[in-house]
């Protein structure tokens, strides 16, 4: 990801002297109504990032656009290069984010809502596995001005499509040919063509509406009924002729069920949480081992030493200092960032790593709870439990911008959270203990789930702030922006976990969610924000039709109806290493027709379409 990353900084530094060409400075009462982007020209930036309405942000803490052109205006460059890094912190932030809070409490809320794995695999977990995208999405569409910020987002979706339909899946063809499952792959292509389709009319209309916002959510529910049903009627031809699983350990230090990998196979949103986690299981597994120590002496110092009858066995003060120890021990780790065992196994690089996730996981940590079923005590500890209440909503009422809120124009909301979350931090002392978690320990996942998705929220609204910065230093169109630097942010996270998937010996589990996936995130994506969107805006909303549209289109259909051609009529289903680096040069070709259109060698006029 860092890799990718740095690359498209060194790009976006490189083209820096080329980036302000436009026409003489304007005067400076144009400016409130003047494109943001024509910031370079101004005589007074700073004034004019200050004044122009396009460079103000609806969501989020910071303006990029003026920090750089009033904070930095004597060092532009420098202040750029300041956002690149904290652009990829953000990124970080928001994966760990999504892998390690948010997706453990829809785990947990599936069971406690007692959701069969079907469902829960196509709506909780594929929600978890899409938020960034979705998140994404909606601070892109959220924020903005005009039709063509609307680009910001769909070339996000559409650019996250074409990269993992060719990209990843390609990827993972490469690195194991195999034999895909027939009536997943085609379902789930199938669906995402009509979903392409739709949002291609959409786009080309140049007008979305409610109702039509709400399709996409429609489509959605309609893919949902078909897999659910289609697992309800492949179940029972299985009942009728099931067989005992075994373990199966071919792949080496992976024992996987059979009946595992069948369900993982044909389930893309499973297997794309799957898939982030499989990668972490051996070094868990090695951590678990038991070690061998010998317990000799302690038995033979326990039976030579002599006791007095007179001694209590028990000194109960002795008991009450060491559970308050104990516990302030538990605590402690709790909330330490970084393990003393994770750190004495990794490189300098990877110790490099866990410094910099430090700050992120310990802020995460103290305001977001965790309920982990596979963790001692399911990650239950009293005291943390207590700061969770106390914070997470908190954070909640000033990230969203309502501590600000007056009750009867007198009393601040905050006060009130402050007042209601203290009590309930001490009933949650009072009623419960530090060695076992209480029976109402599961509801923190809810908790959990909410905190997480306003900090996804949060995070990915700065995400797109600083993505807007760039289009307007380096005079880049919200569509480029979308399919390269978000997209490529968002996706390369599926890119290491299939791919390593598949090295491991599941390919058929990679594959699958190279499809579904992307397939959910631009429903959702596109359905969620714009339904919003239309509500908040009258019923309807002006979008901006253009070439880079068109080329993000093209370049996903061509992506999809090669694997809807070639798998079943050229390969029979089984995936070959040359089809696998057929897509890789469709995604390279789709990439260079994107920049061509860009920078203007390409040039196609749409509006009279």
């Amino acid at each position: 990801m860092y890799r990718l990353s740095l690359l498209s900084a060194l790009a976006l530094l490189f083209i820096w002297q080329t980036s302000f060409t436009s026409a003489d400075p304007d005067d400076a009462s144009n400016y409130t109504n003047a494109d943001c982007r024509q910031v370079g020209s101004a005589t007074d930036k700073c004034l004019f990032s200050k004044m122009a309405d396009s460079c103000a942000i609806d969501e989020g803490f910071v303006n990029y656009i003026q920090v750089v052109f009033c904070n930095f205006s004597s060092v532009v460059p420098i202040g750029i290069i300041v956002f690149i890094l904290w652009w990829l912190f953000l990124f970080l932030a928001l994966a760990v984010t999504a892998d390690d809070f948010f997706c453990p409490s829809l785990t947990v809320m599936s069971k406690v809502l007692r959701m069969s794995d079907n469902i829960a695999g196509v709506t909780l977990l594929a929600f978890g596995n899409g938020a960034p995208d979705i998140f994404s999405a909606i601070a892109a569409i959220g924020s903005m001005k005009s039709g063509s910020d609307a680009g910001l987002a769909f070339g996000a979706l559409l650019g996250a499509g074409v990269f993992v339909t060719a990209v990843v899946s390609g990827a993972v063809i490469i690195a194991k040919p195999f034999q895909c499952m027939e009536r997943p792959l085609l379902r789930d292509i199938t669906f995402y063509i009509v979903a392409l389709y739709y949002t291609f009319y959409i786009m080309y209309s140049r007008m979305i509406t409610t109702l039509q916002a709400i399709g996409f959510l429609l489509l959605y529910v309609a893919y949902v009924i078909v897999v659910i049903v289609g697992r309800y009627i492949r179940k029972r031809k299985q009942n009728s002729s099931s067989q005992p699983t075994t373990p199966n350990t071919s792949t080496g230090d992976f024992s996987v069920n059979n009946s595992i990998v069948a369900k993982l196979e044909k389930d893309p949103d499973l297997a794309t949480t799957f898939s982030k986690h499989l990668a972490e299981e051996a070094e868990h597994e090695e951590r678990s081992r038991p070690s061998h120590h010998d317990h000799h002496s302690d038995q033979s110092s326990h039976s030579q030493s002599d006791w007095d009858e007179s001694t209590p066995l028990i000194d109960s003060r002795s008991i009450r200092i060491e559970n308050k120890s104990n516990a302030l021990h538990e605590f402690l780790n709790a909330i330490n960032p970084i393990s003393k065992e994770e750190w004495k196994e990794k490189k300098w690089y990877g110790k490099a790593y866990l410094v910099i996730k430090a700050p992120i996981q310990f802020i995460l940590t103290i305001t977001c709870p965790i309920v982990d079923y596979g963790a001692e005590k399911d990650n239950w500890n009293r005291h943390l439990s207590c700061f969770q209440v106390l914070l997470g909503p908190m954070f909640a009422l000033f990230a969203t911008n309502q501590y600000r809120v007056l009750i009867g124009g007198i009393f601040p909301l905050w006060a009130l959270f402050l007042i209601i979350c203290t009590l309930l931090s001490c009933i949650v002392l009072w009623l419960s203990n530090n060695h076992s978690p209480p029976k109402w320990h599961p509801f923190f996942a809810f908790l959990g789930f909410i905190v997480a998705v306003i900090w996804i929220y949060s995070i990915a609204n700065e995400v797109v702030n600083i993505l807007q910065l760039f289009g307007v230093v380096f005079q880049i169109s919200n569509a480029i922006l979308g399919l390269t630097l978000l997209a490529w942010g968002n996706s390369i996270g599926d890119f290491i976990a299939d791919t390593a998937l598949a090295r491991k010996g599941y390919p058929r589990i990679g594959i699958s969610a190279c499809f579904g996936g992307p397939l959910f995130n631009l429903l959702l994506g596109v359905g969620i924000p714009f339904t919003i969107g239309c509500i908040k805006n009258g019923g309807s909303m002006a979008l901006d039709f253009n070439f880079h549209l068109i080329v993000l289109t093209g370049g996903l259909l061509l992506s999809l109806l090669s694997t809807y051609i070639i798998a079943p009529f050229v390969l029979k289903f089984f995936m070959r290493r040359w089809f696998g680096i057929y897509l890789i040069i469709v995604y390279v070709s789709f990439l260079l027709l994107a920049i061509l259109t860009e920078v203007n060698v390409i040039k196609v006029d749409v509006s009279k379409w």
